[in-house]
């Protein structure tokens, strides 16, 4: 069969493999299931038969939509561009890829999979073994995609958490690296007798018979255990590309081929001990590689266990578990003590607390009742307790959390990028280097043609740049790990590096630097309730009997009647107010009475009857309205706290006023603290909010900011950032809410506030789990550690290059002292990247130091 057959009903071409079918008395050829099937049901309707375009059918164009089918590559332009029809839809893929063994093959797949037709974008990480792919499914079936990485040399399947893959890779590599380290301390002890052959004489049977001995024992060395360095570097030559895997197979098939051949000829002067030394090496360095690649992405492997997989339901009274993939919206669950929360929800029944620590990094408890709501991950420490889930558990915070952090493992910095592009012309030229060593030390003599040929593996051994490939991306994992334990999620790997280069940082008012709820503030007697108090007080101690408050004397009262009346009139009201105050007096302890006589003053409060006592509680407008005039001391409180941006309620009874009260946002603990710190760094921090002018600015004269905007609208605060940017600034944005989104989005770094809104955490690159501001902090701190280690790296691995390099050149190492620097390098490099898997957050911005 021609191999350029076309499928007869997309039209692309089948490849070598096509599927065949009969259908109506003559063989059709089909790319893919999904074409055949839809031909199929296209035949049986008739359509084909009545002379239909096939590819004008409803069936068809539907099929092409849900990515059932595949669409004709994309036409190119004149400036080879890919041009994709206007609104197709494309889809993200994630992909586990067992085989990768240097930043070399992560560079490998993308560039392969970017040549494929309907690829948007590919990312391969070599820290985490993770391909992200974008593509258009109506052009590009992910099948090929998989098929593409296949021939590559590597085992891609779609990535689920599960770690039994990466576990049997692992224990491969184990068994190889201790099959190579056995035979090669059996070949050093049997070449020990051929080393006393240069000294003494030795029989003629064990001088010709001993090293195909060697030969034997090294052979399994080379072509079994080394099989991944050979088959990677076959693969990179028949892809054009020179990789780092090139180098060791040179040299490993080198001194073995030399070997063998001076094996036939007689000769003792043998290096077989030098091939599996080489080969035994850089095994034992990719194992340690491995572990520390674990270790670094171990986090993302426990958030996958944390998803339970069953679900408690009650049926009937009776309980049963369901897959939690069956559990939909408004189902009810029930979750008992120790057991980990399946999905989100809101509690209906029960009362407990609850560790949240995997979300938000804080290992406080924290109390749950009825109407609190519950995130999926977080643990039931003590209690039973009914929850009606409010989403599925495909879209449940932790599976969310997942994803952003999937998201941010297969993305690559800017400097990883870098470091790529400078080993991708790093190796060919060190192979050039090899050749010119070998061949000038052969020619002028120096020395003989085994010892100019091990100065040729000796550079192609020590140049090998394992540690500058796993510099950047195992320090950048690590830095990941350790920023979600904190509960700073991060979306993309290069927010690490934009983050040291932040010199302006943009705060949202309502829900970031302020707590974002409602709430009663404080509440402050007038003159007149002071005066009644303290006559009272004076009357009391010249009578033995109990002072009783009449009904129009405007009597004193104990100093939180104010708000046990208040109270007692606001709870019957549905407004934010009522509701703000109702909570406080619960908190207080405070006795709430029954009030009649109810009515509700729209848009200017509420009065009522509490004890035979006309209560009243609302803004200016119903107190002028009663008739009651305002003291000045009231007057002159309530003055200042309106210019604060706070909502003033007078709170009287018996047509006086007799205390203000105060309603508003408070401001986190640790905000002042926090903006001063940012401040002191050098960074200028700035406060948009849409709130009023007065409210906005006492809000920045707490924080000490001097420069705020109010009134801002959602599109004004995107342009703000813009205006910024075109001034030269890096900026940073920081918010909560839907109208932060396009600010968010705009910015160079969005950074959202975890207890805010889907939109915001969306368009943000950086997540703060629980919404403390003190994580910004963290997250800087983290993300200067991160930087000075990966500088740290990089200088250590070109160092030991350099160095190395040299003296190879110079004849002062062998391959086998180039062997063990090699991997003395690697473990350099692993084990300061792993201090980063350990970073704590700064304990000078404890929750403790900041109350």
């Amino acid at each position: 069969m021609a191999p350029d057959t076309e499928c007869d009903l997309c039209g692309l071409g089948c490849g070598k493999h096509p599927l065949q079918q009969c259908i109506g008395e003559a063989d059709r050829f089909f790319c893919c299931l999904g074409c055949m099937n839809v031909y199929l049901i296209l035949w049986e309707s008739g359509a084909i038969c009545a002379g239909q375009d096939i590819r004008q059918t409803e069936l068809f164009q539907r099929s092409l939509q849900l990515g059932l089918i595949s669409n004709r590559a994309p036409q190119k332009t004149n400036s080879d561009r890919t041009v994709h029809a206007a609104g197709s839809a494309t889809e993200e893929l994630l992909l586990h890829v067992t085989g990768m063994w240097c930043t070399s093959c992560a560079w490998l797949i993308d560039h392969a999979l970017a040549a494929i037709p309907g690829v948007v974008q590919s990312e391969a990480s070599f820290a985490s073994d993770l391909v992200k792919v974008q593509y258009h499914p109506q052009i590009l079936p992910p099948e090929r995609i998989l098929s593409r990485i296949a021939s590559l040399g590597y085992k891609a399947q779609e990535h689920t958490g599960d770690t039994d893959t990466a576990d049997l890779e692992r224990r491969d590599l184990l068994i190889r690296t201790g099959l190579a380290a056995f035979l090669w301390a059996n070949i050093m002890s049997l070449s020990l007798v051929l080393y006393a052959g240069y000294f003494e004489q030795i029989s003629a049977g064990v001088r010709h018979g001993l090293p195909f001995v060697l030969m034997v024992l090294a052979t399994p060395v080379v072509f079994y255990c080394a099989q991944p360095v050979l088959r990677l570097a076959v693969r990179g030559l028949l892809n054009r590309t020179i990789r780092m895997e090139a180098l060791l197979a040179l040299g490993i098939l080198a001194a073995y081929g030399y070997s063998v051949v001076q094996t036939f000829r007689g000769e003792i002067h043998l290096y077989f001990d030098t091939a599996t030394i080489i080969v035994t090496l850089v095994l034992a360095g990719k194992l340690i590689e491995r572990g520390a690649k674990e270790k670094a992405s171990r986090w993302i492997a426990l958030l996958h266990r944390m998803m339970p997989n069953k679900v408690r339901l009650l049926a009937r009274g009776a309980e049963r578990f369901v897959s939690i993939d069956a559990l939909e919206p408004g189902t009810i669950f029930v979750v008992k003590a120790g057991e980990r929360i399946p999905a989100d929800g809101l509690v209906v029944e029960g009362e407990s607390h609850t560790d949240e620590s995997l979300l938000t990094g804080e290992s406080v408890p924290v109390g749950k009742g009825v109407g609190d709501a519950l995130a999926a991950g977080s643990i039931n420490l003590d209690g039973v307790l009914s929850i009606r889930a409010t989403r599925r558990a495909a879209d449940s915070t932790l599976a969310r959390i997942i994803a952003l952090v999937e998201h941010a493992l297969s993305s690559r910095s800017e400097l990883e990028r870098a470091v790529d592009r400078v080993a991708r012309i790093f190796v060919p030229c060190v192979m050039l280097l090899a050749f010119l060593t070998f061949l000038l030390t052969w020619i002028l003599g120096a020395s003989g043609l085994g010892q100019s040929l091990m100065r040729g593996i000796t550079v192609l051994v020590i140049a090998c740049p394992c540690a500058l490939g796993m510099a950047t991306p195992l320090a950048i994992t690590a830095a990941l790990g350790s920023a979600s334990r904190q509960g700073v999620l991060v979306r993309d790997s290069r927010v690490l590096e934009t983050l040291q280069n932040v010199d302006t940082v943009i705060l949202d008012k309502t829900g970031t630097v302020t707590e974002g709820k409602f709430s009663f503030l404080e509440l402050i007697p007038s003159q007149i309730h002071q005066q009644a108090v303290l006559a009272g007080a004076e009357a009391n101690a010249f009578s033995s009997e109990e002072f009783q408050p009449s009904w129009h004397s405007g009597s004193p009262a104990s100093s939180d009647e104010a708000l046990q009346l208040l109270a007692s009139i606001e709870q019957y009201s549905e407004h934010p107010l009522g509701k703000a105050v109702g909570e406080y007096a619960r908190q207080q302890g405070t006795r709430i009475r029954e009030a009649s006589d109810l009515e509700i003053h729209k848009g200017r409060g509420i009065t009522g009857v509490v004890d035979r006592k006309p209560v009243f509680a609302g803004n200016r407008r119903l107190v002028s309205e009663l008739g009651v005039s305002i003291d000045e001391g009231s007057e002159r409180i309530a003055r200042s706290w309106q210019l604060q941006g706070k909502t003033v309620a007078y709170v009287g009874w018996n047509q006086e006023v007799h205390a203000v009260a105060a309603f508003g946002d408070k401001l986190k603990p640790e905000a002042t603290e926090v903006a001063a710190e940012l401040q002191r760094r050098g960074i200028d921090v700035r406060l948009l909010s849409g709130d009023s002018q007065a409210t906005t600015k006492w809000t920045a004269a707490c924080l000490g900011i001097e420069s705020c905007e109010a009134e801002v609208l959602p599109e004004e605060k995107a342009e703000a950032v813009r205006w910024l940017q075109g001034g030269g600034a890096v900026v940073a944005m920081v918010g909560d809410g839907i109208n932060d989104a396009p600010a968010l989005a705009q910015s160079d770094l969005g950074i959202a506030m975890g207890s805010g809104t889907d939109i915001a955490m969306k368009a943000a690159a950086v997540v703060l789990m629980g919404g403390s501001l003190r994580k910004i902090l963290d997250v800087v701190d983290l993300s200067q550690k991160t930087n000075r280690v990966v500088h740290q790296n990089l200088f250590w691995a070109f160092f030991y290059n350099t160095v190395g390099i040299t003296l190879a050149v110079a004849g002062l190492l062998n391959p086998i002292m180039a062997a063990g620097a090699m991997l003395l390098s690697s473990l350099s490099v692993a084990g300061n990247s792993m201090r980063l898997a350990n970073s704590k957050s700064n304990p000078a911005f404890s929750a403790a130091n900041l109350r």
